[in-house]
């Protein structure tokens, strides 16, 4: 195999390997509980000037009723009961600020429609030792 061969060879390999890891836009169906997580190791005594941690995806969602929810390891907080979302995309960002010896939670649900307003939740978490969690929120569809 001459030199030239094997530098085309790794080039696909790499090229596939990075458009495997882009994801399109998700949808979610109708039925179907959608999650925007995060997992990574944090520390049970944070401090108010660390960085933030967010996590981010678009979302097409049908119209209807959700139960939106934050999640911490296996703590769950209900943010809205039955909300109504109109269908169409969505930016959907879950964020965790560190305070001192807390995190503040925030998710937020932005729509591209611009007659619609972003919706927000907000939770404070305090963890009791330090390690790898995997936190973010969900979407439950309850009616369509």
């Amino acid at each position: 195999m001459t030199m030239n061969l094997k530098k085309l060879l790794i080039l696909i390999g790499v090229f596939l390997a990075l458009t495997a890891s882009v994801s399109a836009p998700a949808a979610a169906d109708a039925g179907t509980t959608a999650y925007n997580s995060k997992t990574q190791y944090l520390s049970q005594w944070p401090l108010d000037n660390w960085d933030n941690s967010c996590v981010e995806r678009r979302i097409y969602l049908a119209a209807g009723n959700y139960d939106w929810e934050q999640f911490w390891r296996d703590s769950v907080t209900p943010l809205r009961t039955n909300l109504y979302l109109g269908a169409g995309w969505y930016t959907w960002t879950d964020c965790l600020d560190p305070r001192n010896n807390y995190y503040d939670h925030t998710t937020s649900l932005n729509p591209d429609n611009p007659n619609w307003e972003t919706v927000v939740g907000e939770v404070v978490w305090q963890i009791n030792s330090s390690g790898e969690y995997t936190w973010g929120s969900f979407l439950e569809p309850k009616s369509f």
